[in-house]
């Protein structure tokens, strides 16, 4: 069998190496050629186009690159159509992957979508988009089968992959050596996002609410596990401007979360995990004004963490674009650090919300469902 299979984001890449070492294991022979990162090509993907080239993140700052995107989805189309496979594999990046979708539906080549655009906090119009154009997609989150279902889509929840990440004893015992003494304080850990914009816009505005927190008497330690590929000395630099005595460790992630007590987490993925660890934390993020505008435009949600959103409530604070200043930030740290009985509200909360993602071994069981589909799925003509 062969397959096209497409990523265009490093999270998107870690799903789809963990799902085609899967589908290899139900699916002897498979062939698998598309855009990936190092996991997916790692799990036997063979490069069509570098990885880089659909690394694009914004609403606003996407503009600019359109031209070198559309030469790109054209490309693909111009594959499927030549080559054929068997089946296209889409992984998360709606917006380029939805037309490559599109695309192989014409052609009758079933598409697989896995990770669901966050269709239920915007962009509510891509539902239709995905029932047109998707044969089977398979979700992250419980909440989303019937949301899809009552639109006509055949839609599967097997867990959340994040259930079973954590990093072994032996990272967390050197994580542990490299901070300071414990002393009875508590560890704080500082997220500021995994991204280079994300780093610039969020760290600076933490280090400043953190500093003023313990100003006015909170006393802590303070770790920023770092994400993978970021700028070390750029960051270092931050934290020598804020006066702030915070432990850098890059790549020190999924250590961190056995470790901390409270964190200051910038929206996305690691809301999520902060979540599961249970550490109580608070929520910040800063974009560009204009594509914040246009997001706020186009949203359905109240909250920003999916935490809040799963719970349907809020459940750790949020402090996003206006409302994410230092002083925000540092009343809300010290007041949280300061109450005990808030903190064990927040961790039931959480255990409770994070307790309907599922066991482990979501990969294993969505690749299965993903084989199963694809063996016994009749050929479907093309539509035109």
């Amino acid at each position: 069998m062969r397959l096209l299979a497409v990523a265009g984001e490093y999270s998107g890449d870690t799903h789809g190496g963990a799902l085609l070492r899967g589908l290899a294991q139900h699916l002897p022979g498979l062939e698998v050629s598309g855009i990936g990162g190092p996991a997916m090509t790692a799990a036997g993907l063979t490069p069509l186009y570098p990885f880089s080239a659909l690394q694009v993140h914004g609403l606003v700052e996407v503009l600019r690159h359109l031209p070198r995107l559309y030469r790109l989805l054209w490309s693909l189309e111009r594959r499927l159509r030549e080559h054929a496979p068997d089946a296209l594999l889409l992984i998360d990046y709606p917006g380029f992957n939805l037309k490559l979708a599109r695309a192989a539906k014409r052609l009758g080549i079933p598409v697989l979508f896995y990770s669901s655009p966050q269709v239920w906090a915007w962009r509510r119009g891509r539902i239709a988009q995905i029932a047109a154009a998707v044969d089977k997609l398979f979700v992250l989150f419980p909440f989303e089968v019937p949301l899809y279902e009552a639109a006509g889509v055949d839609v599967e929840f097997h867990g959340h992959p994040l259930v079973e990440r954590q990093a072994d004893a032996a990272a967390v015992a050197a994580v542990r050596a490299a901070l300071p003494p414990d002393d009875g304080i508590p560890l704080i850990a500082l997220m500021p996002g995994s991204r280079g914009s994300e780093l610039r816009r969020n760290l600076p505005g933490i280090l400043a609410g953190v500093a003023l927190a313990q100003a006015q008497g909170l006393r802590a330690r303070y770790v920023l596990p770092l994400a993978e590929g970021l700028d070390q000395a750029a960051a270092e630099a931050m934290i020598a401007r804020s006066g702030l005595a915070a432990t850098l460790l890059p790549g020190a992630f999924l250590p961190v979360l056995q470790l901390a007590d409270l964190a200051v987490v910038a929206s996305g993925t690691a809301t999520l995990q902060v979540a599961m660890a249970g550490i109580p934390f608070i929520v910040v993020y800063r974009v560009s004004p204009l594509t914040y505008a246009l997001a706020r435009r186009m949203a359905y949600v109240q909250h920003l963490s999916i935490v809040n959103i799963m719970a349907g409530r809020e459940i750790v604070p949020e402090l996003v674009q206006e409302a994410f200043t230092p002083q925000r930030l540092g009343r809300t740290l010290l007041a949280l650090a300061g109450d005990p009985a808030r903190q064990a509200q927040m961790r039931e909360a959480l255990a409770d919300t994070t307790g309907r993602l599922g066991a482990p071994g979501a990969y294993e069981r969505t690749a299965a469902a993903m084989a199963a589909y694809l063996r016994q799925r009749p050929a479907r003509q093309a539509t035109g």
